[in-house]
């Protein structure tokens, strides 16, 4: 917690990260955008005590065989874990690859791959992992020198890795016999662990990766429980059990259907009905799951937020004096309770209650629209002006969008709404197409991995200078500095300190626009078994199994 010291081997060793400020129950969340979706969910934010059900007690013996139904909103945006870039890609990645370690629900490091790890000094971490007895999903065998392929493979430029700014404190990976791997580091990284519990250490089948090139995210091959059997683009996944997984009589289920159902509404019916096993709820149906005692409800704080993310190296946004007038002109009430349901909270940053780092002096951004339309004045555009405005459809966006491009247009910000696919909003904002877009972020088990990616300005995720030589405003600057200095120290009263100044500066510069903070909303049947609900709201389906 906030104010806690801990050692420098105890930080690298994932803890000192924080725990985060909920303990785990049994029920796993997600939150439609992670990373870089350009969809988003909302929710209470509310502290843990905020649980509102818990699952029924698990079975005493995990039953193994059946098939978990489960429905989502949308299809991954890839199946690559350096190039995919989605929220709900998590829900696939975590059961087709093994990580070289995990973070468990509260955030602490647990065995991966590696069996164990030593923090020889602060540049230096060796981890033991098996010589072998690992079988990738294409048959071929696992070596050592897999791990150190696939780190180099998300620090090669031409990978064009998403996690490429989380790992680049990594100076080499050095293979020293076949259950020695060594990481040898730049700079101290206080998150590292957190960081190779995430897709950054989703190890990748070398020559899957080599046969298939930039298909590989289509056909994703790993060593972990369940294999890809089948992808209908937007209308299912099949996943089944990989017979030749590392522990023996795991995982429980014989496999994973996932249906693509973008109404919210008819995931529900058909949870209700039993003809579904598994949803994310929508917020306008929480009041129905909490009073439904035919499935299980459960709703817990998240990490993530969503917000509007604007790229401050185009005109007209690289003008501070635009974007904190987009920032008053918003009545954030009003988008809660007609585009939420009342369901959450007013953000006040990129940080939740969900996590130590969180700055509660924070206040949210309350309506100005006089200053607004000064600001707009001063930046030189009393006429206004217009730009566009990238997003996905969806449930949530398509009205979120309009609600906003009407809030705006009070203060002569006039917007054109572009409509365009997933797929496409990545290559998008890629290519710096646009000035900004409506965006979701699920947060991660340590606050640099939120921060570094999505507001430094190398970072995986900032499309406010996304891979882009430009001259930096004086405020992005002075941010990549006291970014790069949070996540060099270990104490984590320090940190705190460090990243409560890092978010009022975030906020006050405008470097995006934020609305709720979310909550974890999860709706299953009453078969479903062995949920843990992760801090990074992330699903491990294949921890599950099925009872009855």
């Amino acid at each position: 917690m906030p104010g806690t010291r801990i050692s420098r081997r105890r930080a690298l060793q994932g803890m000192g990260g924080g725990a985060a400020a909920f303990g785990a129950s049994v029920l796993f969340g997600a939150c439609g955008g992670d990373d870089a979706d350009t969809g988003g969910t909302g929710g209470d934010a509310t502290p843990a005590s905020a649980d509102t059900r818990a699952t029924p007690v698990p079975s005493a013996t995990a039953r193994t065989g059946g098939t978990l139904r489960v429905a989502l909103s949308g299809d991954p945006t890839g199946l690559d874990p350096s190039t995919s870039r989605g929220g709900n890609d998590h829900h696939w990645l975590y059961s087709i690859f093994d990580n070289l370690v995990n973070n468990d629900p509260t955030f602490q490091t647990s065995k991966g791959i590696a069996e164990k790890w030593e923090v020889v000094d602060d540049l230096t971490v060796t981890f033991t992992v098996p010589a072998g007895g690992i079988t990738y999903h294409d048959g071929t065998a696992y070596s050592a020198q897999d791990i150190k392929t696939t780190i180099d493979r998300h620090l090669d430029p031409a990978t064009k890795s998403f996690a490429a700014g989380s790992l680049g404190s990594i100076d080499k990976v050095i293979v020293s016999d076949s259950t020695h791997v060594t990481f040898k580091l730049k700079t101290i990284t206080a998150s590292l662990f957190a960081i190779l519990g995430d897709r950054a250490g989703m190890i990748l089948s070398p020559t899957a990766v080599q046969k298939s090139g930039e298909d590989f995210t289509n056909k994703p091959v790993g060593s972990g429980p369940m294999k890809l059997d089948n992808w209908a683009v937007g209308a299912s996944q099949k996943l089944s059990k990989f017979a030749q997984y590392r522990k023996s009589g795991y995982p429980y289920l014989d496999g994973i259907d996932v249906q693509i159902v973008p109404n919210s509404s008819v995931q529900f019916a058909n949870l209700r009905s039993g003809n579904t096993d598994l949803i994310m709820l929508g917020q306008k149906d929480v009041d129905a799951a909490k009073k439904d005692t035919s499935i299980q409800f459960v709703q817990w704080p998240s990490t993530g937020y969503t917000q509007v993310n604007l790229n401050i190296s185009q005109k007209p946004l690289n003008d501070v004096r635009i974007r904190q007038a987009m920032s008053y002109a918003l009545n954030r009430q009003a988008i809660l309770e007609g585009i939420y349901f009342g369901v959450g909270t007013l953000a006040n940053g990129p940080m939740t209650q969900a996590s130590w780092a969180y700055n509660q002096n924070l206040k949210p951004i309350q309506e100005d629209l006089k200053k607004a339309k000064e600001l707009v004045t001063a930046a030189g555009y009393p006429n206004g002006i217009t730009f566009d405005f990238l997003i996905t459809a969806s449930e949530e966006n398509t009205p979120l969008a309009e609600m906003l491009k009407a809030q705006w247009s009070r203060v002569g910000l006039n917007v054109n709404i572009v409509v365009v696919t997933a797929t496409q909003a990545t290559a998008d904002y890629r290519d710096q197409k646009y000035p900004f877009f409506l965006t979701g972020f699920s947060g991660r088990a340590d606050p640099d991995l939120t921060i570094y990616d999505n507001f430094h300005s190398t970072g995986a995720f900032n499309r406010a200078s996304f891979n882009k030589t430009y001259t930096k405003e004086e405020s992005q600057v002075s941010l990549d500095q006291k970014i790069e200095k949070a996540r060099q120290v270990y104490d984590q009263a320090q940190r705190k300190a460090l990243y409560d100044d890092i978010q009022k500066q975030i906020v006050e510069n405008a470097h995006g626009i934020f609305f709720t903070h979310q909550s974890n909303l999860v709706g299953l049947s009453k078969r479903v078994r062995n949920f843990t609900n992760y801090g990074d709201g992330k699903l491990r389906l294949h921890e599950l199994w099925l009872e009855g």
